[in-house]
């Protein structure tokens, strides 16, 4: 179950990320960041009702969780936030084949924060496969690289925080059930970002005027993180953030259909060779 909801996950995962490539062009980082959270909250609600209705679904309210819950939110915000900025300034391919470094940093976070140690050749085999496909994506002398390289540090500085909420959805769901800790997490997030349309009748304009495609992604948003985590109760987070690696090739497929965008040979290699060290990673320690 595991593995099936990690697949969902990146499949949901790289949808949601094209999406927000495609709003990148008409609004603001930030913007797109609380909707983002916003617009996956009326999805939550619907879901837990019925779930709670058919007696399916718990609230839990304890300390820990709230705690987990907080810091979670706190860690996706800036995540996100980051993320939404570097989509504005890079192209996708190349912003997912950055955002894909997160397991190297889960290979440092993990332990610390969760306890999970991922084994020797594990380790060994992300710093191998993750440097080697970053080397080869890297090239100062190419002519679009200058104005790629925004958009590099952005994702690269998302991919860290990601790997910290990861940590973190991995203790929520030890203490709570996995559709309220994605709500609760997802509301903290959405009211952390709300100050920031106070007063800015632009943002505000671009949220009603895009407010079929934000929908649409606020459902992508709620089926990857539910999938997420679902399956961080079976698997650690390493494990399930290195599967959802495949999302990485969906990504780099999709900027070429739908953006135009160039040097897919390359890219694609790159996100292949990403794609299997994680893969071995998943099968070393499953």
């Amino acid at each position: 179950m595991g593995l099936l909801f990690s697949f969902l996950s990146a499949f949901f995962s790289s949808t949601k990320d094209l999406v927000s490539k495609k709003l990148s062009f008409q609004m603001d980082g930030t913007t797109s960041t609380f909707a983002s959270f916003g617009f996956a909250l009326p999805f939550y609600i619907v879901l837990l009702v019925i779930l709670v209705a058919g007696g399916t679904e718990t609230v839990t309210l304890t300390y820990p969780f709230l705690t987990l819950v907080l810091l979670r939110a706190i860690t996706d915000s800036f995540a996100e936030g980051l993320k939404m900025h570097a989509f504005a300034h890079g192209d996708i391919s190349i912003v997912a084949t950055f955002f894909s470094i997160s397991p190297l940093f889960l290979l440092i976070t993990s332990p610390l924060i969760t306890g999970d140690t991922p084994s020797l050749p594990g380790i060994v085999a992300v710093v191998l496969v993750v440097g080697g496909s970053l080397v080869l994506v890297y090239r100062p002398s190419h002519q679009a690289w200058a104005g790629q390289k925004k958009g590099v540090l952005l994702a690269m500085a998302a991919s860290f925080f990601f790997s910290l909420n990861s940590c973190f959805d991995r203790l929520a769901v030890q203490k709570g059930t996995p559709v309220f800790s994605g709500f609760s997490m997802t509301l903290l997030s959405a009211l952390f970002f709300c100050p920031f349309l106070f007063g800015r009748r632009e943002r505000i304009a671009a949220l009603q005027r895009h407010e079929a495609g934000l929908l649409i992604r606020g459902f992508l948003e709620i089926a990857f993180m539910v999938c997420k985590l679902h399956a961080l109760q079976y698997l650690q987070a390493p494990y399930v953030v290195s599967i959802q690696r495949l999302s990485l090739i969906f990504s780099i497929i999709g900027g070429r259909l739908f953006f135009q965008e160039a040097d897919f040979g390359r890219r694609l290699a790159s996100g292949v060779l990403i794609l299997g060290g994680v893969i071995v990673i998943a099968l070393l320690e499953v």
